[in-house]
């Protein structure tokens, strides 16, 4: 059976229970953070009956004084209220609630046991109820941001369950600063009835969802997880981060959400086996999330590289072995346009290194010549993007006319480097589409994040260090590979 979980991510109307004008409540910051993000101020119902209006919205006394019956009602109240108001939900009608309110099994017996009534009041009424102890739930196709943090992602095909909160909203932060598209996203708090894969489940069956995310402490039942992530990786990537890798990290997963997070090993090898991506950190989650969302999976581990120095080749190198993938053998066309446009000594090998070279119509031409050959499997591209930059600074600062330019003409420099790294990308993006090979840009300076996150405008991938780029390449053919073996055949991810 699945759980009917539309009424989560997709209300019509909402009961805001425990709502409140006090700024420093959950019933506050959350009411607040969901007028702000969209959501009709005239579908929203707080309850609260110490007060009349809130925030600038009628409230009502308790449920049953509600005008309608609300698709879901979301509890911000002490921990010992909840199972009573989950009763009155049910008396009017309602059906699905998220209970933000912590204070349950993670602090000890008494909440436990106020756990299992909350248990047992849901499963007697036949509601459905994420948490207790979650962030919320966000929909950003729905303008729901029913979360207890400020968040305005951009919109995209990502979907994301979090056992923990703050670790899910941080991540949703950084995304908007990183300009990764997301459309939904869940905390499952103590799961006492909803679990990780069930959210999965649903993501997986969901036609706006094209790329899962999850942060797991505990499963407590694992088979039912490795069978739900074995079917939707079938069609669509699963991410997995697992904290409580260490006998430390553990018992501190115990003690934050109850989870019990078992053995690594067996994590490890459960992932491999149902085809989860495994990310080692925090950020190599988002960066594996932007790589799948944007680009192609590889075909075999053959890896290209165009540097514009020998020393970055270098790293670029190690990290290709390190990563477990292999430099591809540069086929008689690539040799023949590196000769016609680099000098002599050139390294006439793979890396490419353009000793400097900043012309465009250069670095082009080597792109294409390696992502036309059937030698090469994925590209990186190291120091292209920055090279107009470094170059072109180092000449004005060299014939000190940076002092002398006007803020307009200033301005212009800066459009035209723009310009030209926004002509690399597109290019880029054009070979990947027709080569079905992914093409990954590594810049180390003068750029900066905001710039490398407006340059990617979301398309295409720009990482900050080589180990990087290959790391995520050689997840990438790790799940391609999986899919094979499944007997499924993809070439392009999500982004086509």
């Amino acid at each position: 059976m699945h759980p009917d979980l539309d009424r989560i991510f997709k209300p019509r109307d909402i009961a805001m229970v425990g709502a409140s004008n006090v700024p420093s409540k959950w019933g506050s910051f959350l009411l607040v953070n969901l007028m702000a993000g969209g959501f009709p101020r005239d579908r929203i119902y707080p309850v609260n009956p110490r007060e009349r209006s809130i925030h600038g919205l009628p409230a009502y006394s308790s449920v049953a004084d509600l005008p309608v019956v609300p698709d879901l009602a979301i509890i911000t109240t002490p921990a010992h209220t909840v199972p009573g108001l989950l009763e009155e939900c049910a008396g009017h009608g309602i059906t699905h609630a998220v209970v933000i309110s912590s204070n349950f099994s993670e602090v000890g017996e008494e909440g436990a046991r106020l756990e299992r009534e909350l248990v047992r009041v849901a499963r007697a009424k036949k509601l459905t109820v994420v948490g207790p102890n979650t962030m919320g739930v966000v929909n950003a196709a729905h303008d729901l941001y029913a979360v207890g943090a400020p968040v305005q992602l951009r919109p995209g095909r990502i979907s994301f369950v979090s056992q923990s909160g703050n670790v899910g909203a941080n991540l949703l932060g950084w995304t908007m600063n990183q300009g990764i598209g997301f459309g939904k996203f869940v905390g499952s708090g103590n799961e006492a009835l909803l679990h990780a894969s069930d959210y999965i489940d649903y993501f997986g069956r969901d036609p706006d969802t094209s790329l899962i995310l999850a942060y797991l402490e505990g499963v407590e039942d694992g088979r039912r997880l490795m069978e739900v992530v074995s079917r939707t990786s079938l069609s669509k990537p699963v991410i997995v981060i697992k904290s409580g890798r260490t006998e430390e990290g553990s018992r501190a997963a115990m003690s934050h959400t109850g989870s019990l997070a078992g053995s690594d090993e067996v994590y490890e090898a459960a992932f491999r086996q149902c085809g989860a991506i495994r990310a080692d950190t925090s950020q190599e989650m988002l960066d594996l999330a932007k790589s799948f969302e944007r680009l192609p999976l590889p075909a075999g581990d053959r890896l290209g590289i165009i540097t514009l120095g020998g020393g970055w080749g270098v790293l670029a190198t190690d990290a290709t072995a390190l990563a477990g993938l292999r430099l591809a053998k540069l086929d008689r066309k690539v040799m023949e346009v590196c000769d016609n446009l680099l000098p002599p000594f050139w390294s006439h090998g793979n890396p490419v290194d353009l000793v400097g070279n900043i012309y465009m119509e250069t670095h082009l031409a080597i792109l294409e010549a390696m992502a036309a050959s059937p030698e090469v499997d994925a590209v990186v591209v190291l120091g292209s993007l920055g090279t107009g930059t470094i170059i072109g600074l180092n000449v004005l600062v060299s014939q000190n006319l940076i002092m002398e330019m006007s803020e307009d003409a200033l301005k212009r420099f800066f459009t035209e480097l723009k310009e030209r790294n926004l002509r690399l990308l597109a290019r880029a993006k054009e070979l990947m589409r027709s080569y079905g090979k992914p093409i990954v840009f590594v810049e180390m300076q003068f750029i900066g994040e905001e710039n490398l996150r407006d340059l990617e405008a979301g398309e295409t991938v720009i990482f900050t260090a080589p180990e990087k780029a290959a790391g995520i390449l050689s997840k990438m053919l790790r799940y391609r590979r999986y899919l094979q073996r499944m007997g499924v055949d993809r070439t392009w991810s999500n982004a086509g």
